[in-house]
C-alpha cells in the first residue's frame, strides 16, 4: 500500500491501524526526507543518528541548563541561607508548576501539526496565530486571577511578600512565549536554535546567580528576579536566530522545514484546536503538580520551625533529579522513534522498544536510588554548604526513586501519545496527587518524611496505572485506538 493509499484508508477507518512498514503521507508534496526514510533497526541506532543531526545541539543545551540551573541554585542558597532561600525555591518551583502545567501543551500541538502540515504542503502561519491566541487567552486568565489573589498567594507561598507574586506573574509570560516558540521551532525541526535558546536561557540563571553571591546581595528578590527573567534571554536570542536562518532561503531544505509563502494556508478548526489542546492541558498540568507540589507542600504545611525547611527539600530534590537530566537528553531523542513505530503499525517494534525503554529505566532507577543514598548527602553538603545537610540517605534515596518513577509515567505517557490515546493520560495523575495528599495529611510529624513518602507512593501509582493502560492499548488496538489527528 502506497503513502496516499494508507492515508485515504485511515481517513475511511479512523480506527484501523496503517499496515506495517508504511508511511502516512511519504508520498504527499513536502514528505520528501520527513518520515519517508527507513528507521533505524534499535533506540541505539537512533540515538546514535540522532546525535550526528541536529538534535545533538538540543541534547547539549539541555544538559547546559541542567547545570546551570545547579550552579544558580547552589549560589542562591549559599548567599541567602536555608530561611531566605526556602522564598525562591519556591518560586522557582511554583513558575515551574504553573508554566509548564499550562504551556507544554502549546509546544506539543505546535510541533505535531506543523510537520504534519510539511507533510500535506499546507502552511502553517495561521495555525501559529490561533494557538499564540488560545493560549494567550489562558494567559490572561491565569495573570488576572493571579493579580486578585495577589494577597493570598503572597500570604500562603511568599511570607507576605507581594514583590514575589508580581515576578510570578512576569515570569508567567516569559515561560508563555518561550513554549509558543519552542513549538514553532520543534515543528521545523530547528534544534540547532531549540538548543540555542537552552544555553541563553541558562547563562541567563548560571551568570547573574554567581555574580549576585559574588557581591553578597542577601536578598532573595534579587535572586527571584533571575528565575523570573532568564526565559526572556533565551526568547530574544531564539528569535533572532530564526528570523536571520528563515531569511537565507524560503526552501525547505535537509531536516529543516520553512513556511512556504505560496502554500495553502487554512485557519485550524477552534473546536478541533481546543479539544487536542485540551486533552494535552490536563495531563501537562496533573503532571507538574504530581512532580512538583512536594516543596510546595512542606512550605503550606510546616510549622514556624519548619521555616527554612522548602528550601532545603529543594537543595536535595536538586541533588536527586541530577539522573533525569541525562535520561531527558537521551528520551528526547529515543522516544520520537515510538511516534513513527505507530504511525507505520509497526506494533511488534513498538513493543520490543517498549520493553528496551522498560529495561533502561528499571535499571536506571535502582542504580540511581542507591547512588543518591550513598552520595547524596555529601553531594547536597558541597554544592549548598553545612546548612542544607539536614538530608540524610534515607531522605536523598526516597527523593530519587520518587523522582524516577514519575519519570517512568511520563515516559510511557509518550507513548500513549504516539498511539493516539490522549484521552488516557492525564487521569492517572490526578489519582495520583490524591495519594500524595492523603499520605501527607495523615503520616505523622516528619514533614520531610511524609511529603518524600507520598511523592513515592504518587511515582509508583502514575507509573503502575499508565503502564496498565498502555498495555491495554497494546493488546487491543483496533479497540481502544482513538485517533487524535494534528491540525
Amino acid at each position: 500500500m502506497q503513502g496516499g493509499d494508507a492515508a485515504a484508508a485511515l481517513d475511511a477507518h479512523p480506527d484501523r491501524p496503517p499496515e506495517p512498514d508504511t508511511v502516512i503521507g511519504a508520498d504527499l508534496p513536502g514528505s520528501a526526507g520527513l518520515v519517508s526514510a527507513p528507521l533505524p533497526r534499535s533506540p541505539a541506532a537512533w540515538l546514535r543518528s540522532g546525535l550526528t543531526g541536529g538534535q545533538s545541539s538540543l541534547t547539549l543545551g539541555l544538559l547546559f541548563d541542567g547545570v546551570a540551573s545547579y550552579v544558580f541554585l547552589s549560589a542562591a542558597a549559599r548567599d541567602l541561607g536555608p530561611y531566605r532561600f526556602a522564598m525562591v525555591s519556591v518560586l522557582w518551583v511554583v513558575l515551574f508548576l504553573i508554566g509548564n502545567g499550562l504551556f507544554i501543551p502549546v509546544e506539543q500541538e505546535l510541533s505535531r501539526s506543523i510537520a504534519a502540515r510539511a507533510v500535506r504542503g499546507s502552511g502553517w502561519a495561521s495555525l501559529v496565530r490561533r494557538v499564540t491566541v488560545a493560549s494567550g487567552a489562558v494567559l490572561a486568565v491565569a495573570l488576572g486571577t493571579g493579580i486578585l489573589a495577589r494577597g493570598h498567594l503572597a500570604d500562603s507561598l511568599f511570607r507576605g511578600d507581594q514583590t514575589f507574586v508580581w515576578l510570578l506573574l512576569g515570569g508567567l509570560v516569559g515561560v508563555w512565549l518561550m513554549f509558543v516558540l519552542r513549538g514553532v521551532l520543534s515543528g521545523e525541526r530547528r534544534f540547532h536554535t531549540y538548543g540555542l535558546m537552552f544555553v541563553a536561557d541558562a547563562t541567563a540563571k548560571a551568570l547573574p546567580g554567581v555574580g549576585l553571591l559574588w557581591w553578597g546581595a542577601l536578598r532573595p528578590s534579587s535572586y527571584g528576579l533571575v528565575v523570573a527573567g532568564s526565559a526572556y534571554a533565551g526568547i530574544v536570542v531564539a528569535y533572532a536566530c530564526l528570523r536571520w536562518r528563515r531569511a537565507r532561503g524560503s526552501a525547505s531544505t535537509g531536516d529543516v522545514l520553512t513556511p512556504d509563502p505560496e502554500a495553502p494556508d487554512v485557519a485550524a478548526p477552534w473546536g478541533r484546536l481546543s479539544s487536542s489542546m485540551g486533552f494535552l492541558l490536563l495531563t501537562s498540568f496533573l503532571s507538574a503538580l504530581a512532580i512538583n507540589i512536594g516543596t510546595v507542600a512542606i512550605e503550606v504545611t510546616g510549622t514556624r520551625v519548619d521555616a527554612d525547611k522548602a528550601g532545603i527539600f529543594l537543595s536535595g530534590l536538586v541533588i536527586a533529579r541530577i539522573p533525569l537530566f541525562l535520561f531527558q537528553a537521551i528520551q528526547a531523542i529515543v522516544l520520537p522513534r515510538l511516534s513513527l513505530l505507530a504511525a507505520r503499525g509497526d506494533l511488534g517494534g513498538f513493543r520490543s522498544d517498549l520493553r528496551r525503554l522498560y529495561a533502561a529505566m528499571g535499571a536506571t532507577t535502582v542504580v540511581a536510588t542507591l547512588g543518591a543514598a550513598v552520595l547524596g548527602p555529601l553531594a547536597v553538603r558541597i554544592l549548598f554548604g553545612e546548612e542544607f545537610a539536614l538530608l540524610g540517605a534515607r531522605d536523598m534515596a526516597l527523593l530519587t526513586l520518587s523522582s524516577l518513577l514519575m519519570t517512568v509515567a511520563l515516559t510511557l505517557n509518550q507513548a500513549q501519545i504516539a498511539l493516539h490515546h490522549q484521552r488516557q493520560t492525564g487521569w492517572p495523575w490526578g489519582v495520583a496527587t490524591a495519594v500524595f495528599l492523603a499520605i501527607v495529611t495523615t503520616n505523622g510529624r516528619d514533614v520531610f518524611l511524609r511529603v518524600e513518602l507520598g511523592m513515592v507512593a504518587a511515582g509508583a501509582v502514575a507509573a503502575l496505572i499508565v503502564t496498565v493502560l498502555v498495555q491495554r492499548e497494546l493488546r487491543h488496538p483496533d479497540h481502544l485506538r482513538s485517533d487524535t489527528p494534528a491540525l
